[in-house]
């Protein structure tokens, strides 16, 4: 069951979740429960999530398999209007698109496949869907709610104005500037709500549609009552896989 309500304390729209499940896509050599420690000395930003925070990990689900799915494909999708360089290589060693994209694999790492619309088997084998249960306790704030987005506007107008944003909207939340949304997850990240307590994380809408997502902070207290059950394997016959791809024009072997 879904709560909503205001905080009393920043305006903040925020939302609660107990016991509801979603789904990240992981790679099996990590825990389930982990994400990548980010430290702005130490890489860029352009490489961090939407609602990363310095100092933090923050740990990210979906709704759907398939909105999970689409999350970490979309960097696989080859541009608009660009051309297959795969099939035309395949074609010129004589061989099918299958069987160049599996022979290639061997040497190539998965950056090398990012944007050519494509993914060898490898990527499946090194990585399950992971379902997880939030914890019982904890709120999140309900970044794309007016309330929020107001509230936010009001904490951060001259960071925000320093930034380029003359007015907050979803545009900019779902956005591909990092310096914003990282910006605006730390000061979220730093406050107290009216529980006494920081917020759990951030609940936001799927840039590629029809599914939320959640950005959750780890070193919260209640993240240590997050529940992850064992990844199971990716089949290519993964009806929820099939759908993000096919809506991606990307071929997955």
């Amino acid at each position: 069951m879904t709560t909503t309500r205001r905080c009393e304390e920043t305006g903040l729209h925020l939302i609660a979740s107990p016991g509801i499940l979603g789904y990240p896509v992981g790679k099996l050599e990590y825990p389930a429960l982990s994400a990548a420690p980010r430290d702005p000395e130490a890489s860029s930003r352009t490489a961090w999530n939407r609602y990363d925070v310095a100092g933090s990990q923050t740990f990210y689900i979906a709704e759907k398999p398939e909105c999970a799915y689409a999350e970490v494909l979309s960097q696989y999708k080859r541009a608009n209007g660009a051309a297959d360089p795969l099939s035309k290589d395949a074609a010129f060693f004589g061989m099918t698109l299958e069987e160049y994209v599996e022979e290639i694999a061997r040497e190539w790492s998965e950056l090398d496949f990012m944007g050519l619309g494509a993914i060898p088997a490898g990527w499946r084998f090194d990585r399950g869907m992971i379902r997880v249960y939030m914890p019982d306790a904890g709120w999140l704030v309900d970044i794309e709610h007016p309330d929020s987005i107001s509230a936010i506007e009001r904490m951060m107008g001259n960071p925000l104005a320093e930034l380029g944003v003359i007015h907050l909207t979803t545009a900019a939340l779902r956005g591909e500037e990092r310096e914003i949304t990282n910006t605006i997850a730390a000061h979220l990240h730093s406050l107290t709500l009216d529980t006494g307590q920081g917020a759990l994380g951030i609940h936001f809408g799927s840039k590629h549609g029809d599914a939320w997502c959640k950005a959750l902070w780890l070193d919260h207290p209640d993240a240590a009552d997050i529940i992850t059950l064992s990844p199971d394997p990716i089949l290519v016959t993964d009806d929820a896989l099939t759908t993000a791809a096919e809506r991606f024009r990307i071929r997955v072997f």
